[in-house]
């Protein structure tokens, strides 16, 4: 059964997500609907690219992810399918799948060639769908678009690196449903710089001189669970994707409140590891 994923910047509150799923099952009825997100923030394609990126290896091969944030079709944002890693991607050529791929090369690219698409107005359910369900029935690439072989470049999720001044420069990339701020600096990229040097990561007017394991390692066990006061505690950590975090233990964005509040931080903030 050919595995359809869905990520928007819809919400769920008007009927966008529902029409999109109809379209899919009235055009391709055996097709699996997965959605990965729908509560991306509007137009925010490199919060779309840090969801899609990590959530599309968990897929078989053959999955098709169809990306709809950005999509409205203009002369500079073009409909584009891609092959990557056994794996077929349906959205826009407005820079997310060069922050997705920045570390893989697609197999293959094609410009979405549909009669008048200038005309369409909603782009995901008019264009996207067929084209996801003409993959999932076994079509080719060759078949739906004209092979090309350079997608718009955007770097915002790739940190700067000053190996003068021993620091890499990064940036906030996407703020959780737990309020835990997402940097776009790597483990590897820590790594590999850092070469097992004593650090700070400056955030704000906050310092860490540790990146932790796991959340609790900040909990000392050996008090009583009654007596512990560990909750709302900043920490840094690499999360399950491998990138920066900036957390508060066992944050509660209605209770303790998250990182991004309590810290002050926001979007494209600057995130900044020093190496002594």
């Amino acid at each position: 059964m050919p595995i359809i994923t869905l990520t928007t910047d819809f919400g769920l509150k008007d009927h966008f997500v529902g029409a999109v799923k109809g379209a899919i099952l009235k055009e391709f009825s055996e097709a699996s609907i997965i959605d990965i997100s729908h509560q991306i923030t509007p137009f925010s394609i490199t919060e779309a690219a840090y969801v899609v990126k990590n959530s599309y290896q968990n897929f078989p091969e053959g999955t098709i992810h169809i990306i709809g944030v950005d999509s409205e079709i203009s002369q500079e944002n073009k409909p584009i399918a891609i092959q990557l890693e056994n794996q077929f991607f349906i959205c826009s050529d407005n820079g997310i799948i060069s922050m997705i791929t920045n570390e893989i090369k697609p197999d293959k690219i094609v410009e979405i060639t549909i009669q008048n698409k200038m005309e369409y107005r909603f782009t995901v359910l008019d264009i996207f769908v067929k084209v996801a369900c003409h993959i999932a029935r076994g079509g080719t690439l060759e078949v739906i678009g004209n092979k090309i072989d350079k997608i718009k470049k955007l770097y915002e999720i790739q940190p700067s690196i000053n190996t003068e001044q021993n620091q890499i420069v990064g940036s906030v990339i996407y703020i959780d449903n737990f309020g835990n701020v997402i940097s776009n600096i790597t483990k590897s990229i820590f790594q590999n710089i850092g070469k097992g040097r004593d650090f700070e990561v400056i955030a704000r007017n906050y310092t860490f001189t540790k990146i932790n394991k796991k959340y609790n390692d900040i909990v000392d066990f050996s008090i009583p669970i009654d007596k512990r006061q560990d909750d709302g505690k900043r920490l840094a950590i690499f999360n399950s994707a491998n990138f920066l975090e900036i957390s508060m233990y066992r944050s509660n964005l209605k209770t303790v409140g998250g990182a991004a509040n309590l810290l002050g931080l926001n979007y494209r903030d600057n995130i900044t590891i020093r190496f002594k």
